[in-house]
């Protein structure tokens, strides 16, 4: 009886991993089935699909041509005095409008929200596709070392200029319209709305002022520090001449510095073409550094978009199949 325990233990093992495996051959199995169903079941009707896609094909290209033919306009821009938000917040509240044909709001640009018809206006940055992720790093890893060198005038010169290298960006503002005589126009109209701030407009002033105060006192300190120098110069010559031969002269402690005065005047003079150029750029929130010309606006042909009919048909004939499907598994319940 003892010796009859283990065979019975191990015969049963034996019959659950048989049956362990036979689960899994049927898994298999029933896998294979429903994929060659699948298979069958797309192979029965692989003419209707490949009529319905190429029919919606069709259409989408027949919607596209039936559409009317849009019109752009690319305008190159750059934001100042750190507006790039008021820009992108005056574009989005312009188009919240177009979008629900705001009347009033557009009367006071003087414009008709018929002639709106189609227009879309859209802003996005001009990313600089030269500069690499690497490129980006070697930038860094330079402003870290001149760290070292702090103290010296032309580090500050550096990092000055690379960061208004960085800070400008120029961006592209894009308006879509359809009617070709008046959409250049509204356009025009849309960059005078936003130019027209309040705040910036202040701020602008106020920029502009001094700027302009800056100039004249780097102007008149230029002229002063030419008198010294040409009085000193004057001077020396004078007590050159006065001085017996062979005499010897030591230096006055109290002489000009004639290097520190020439390299001040040199900052003065950088710092008058600096706020020239300033000024001549930066005379609107806005500054338009392209307005471009009107250009066919074509969409690509293959886009996301286009397949939508294509899928939409396709969709509902699986749709279609898989309700005919149920209803015929009902009808069997139903027997």
């Amino acid at each position: 009886m003892t010796d009859n325990k283990p065979n019975s233990t191990t015969s049963s093992d034996e019959i659950d991993l048989g049956q362990l495996l036979k689960m899994i051959a049927n898994g298999f199995n029933r896998v294979g089935i429903a994929f060659l169903r699948v298979f069958l079941y797309l192979k029965k009707n692989a003419l209707i699909l490949i009529g319905l896609i190429v029919l919606g094909v069709v259409i989408s290209f027949v919607l596209s041509m039936l559409g009317n033919e849009k019109l752009k306009t690319e305008t190159i821009v750059r934001p100042n005095f750190d507006s790039t938000d008021y820009v992108y917040d005056a574009i989005a509240e312009i188009q919240s409008n177009i979008n629900s044909q705001d009347t009033a709001f557009f009367q006071k640009m003087g414009i008709s929200v018929q002639d709106l018809k189609g227009f879309r206006i859209d802003i996005q940055p001009i990313s600089d596709a030269t500069e690499t992720k690497d490129e980006a790093e070697q930038e860094l890893e330079y402003l870290k070392l001149l760290q070292d060198f702090k103290e010296e005038s032309f580090v500050v010169d550096i990092v000055r200029s690379e960061l208004t290298k960085k800070s400008i960006i120029a961006h592209r503002i894009t308006f879509t319209y359809i009617d070709a005589e008046k959409g250049n126009v509204i356009a025009e109209k849309f960059l005078k709305y936003i130019n027209e701030n309040t705040y910036f407009n202040k701020i602008i002033k106020t920029y502009r002022e001094n700027a302009e105060l800056r100039i004249n006192k780097n102007t008149l300190l230029i002229s002063q520090i030419d008198n010294l120098i040409d009085n000193y110069t004057k001077t020396l010559l004078r007590d050159t001449e006065k001085r017996p031969q062979g005499s010897v002269y030591m230096e006055s402690e109290s002489a000009l510095n004639i290097g520190t005065l020439l390299s001040l005047k040199n900052r003065f003079l950088k710092e008058i073409e600096e706020k020239k150029s300033e000024l001549a750029e930066q005379t609107e929130v806005l500054s338009v550094i392209n307005m471009g010309e009107p250009q066919v606006f074509r969409k690509p042909f293959f886009n996301n978009k286009f397949f939508l009919v294509p899928t939409a048909l396709v969709v509902l004939f699986f749709l279609v199949s898989f309700i005919r499907f149920l209803n015929r598994r009902a009808k069997e319940l139903q027997l």
